[in-house]
């Protein structure tokens, strides 16, 4: 019972600590440094601009479908997400139904013990392995990919952009004539 309570209590804090386990080091301290808002910005599109992804999130993917796409406000997704990992539990209580686990038929799959395996069994555990794993990979790859494709639009969207006057020589042939140039910067 001692070590089922350590374990739980081991498990509980490593949760809740996980924050601060950061792949990527930040520069600056995001939570006190109050940025410069364009007037134009709503709401939303700030809380997407100070959006990011951690380990926290990878670990609650893993028990929540869909978890990052819900974060990164792409419902459609989430819910994609959800129901193919669904689908893939359903397939596997079936098995467990049939008192066989994924594990066992993939083991006598691979080693050839049982010749009598019902190919239909080993297709839906495949088929749910990809499910469960394949959902869980697409939630996190995705929605980072789409997490920093929103953010780079925001950032053009908001972003100053120079108009600088200079004065130039424009060369034609062998001459320099004098000329005014417009430069943009975006």
């Amino acid at each position: 019972m001692k070590k089922i309570l350590f374990q739980w209590m081991l498990w509980i804090s490593f949760f809740n600590y996980a924050q601060d386990l950061d792949i990527y080091k930040h520069e600056k301290n995001d939570k006190f440094v109050l940025p410069s808002i364009p007037e134009k910005m709503t709401y939303e599109e700030f809380k997407i601009l100070s959006t990011d992804l951690r380990v926290q999130d990878m670990m609650i993917g893993v028990i929540l479908p869909g978890h990052v796409h819900f974060k990164i406000r792409e419902k459609k997704y989430g819910y994609y997400l959800l129901g193919a990992r669904l689908l893939g539990y359903a397939g596997s209580i079936y098995l467990s139904a049939k008192n066989q686990s994924i594990g066992k038929i993939l083991l006598k799959k691979q080693l050839d013990i049982d010749r009598n395996l019902n190919t239909g069994d080993v297709v839906l555990a495949y088929t749910s392995i990809f499910l469960i794993v394949g959902s869980y990979l697409y939630d996190w790859i995705h929605g980072k990919y789409l997490l920093d494709e929103k953010q780079t639009r925001i950032r053009y969207k908001y972003a100053p952009r120079k108009i600088a006057w200079g004065f130039s020589g424009v060369q034609i042939h062998d001459k320099i004539y004098p000329g005014v140039g417009i430069t943009i910067q975006f």
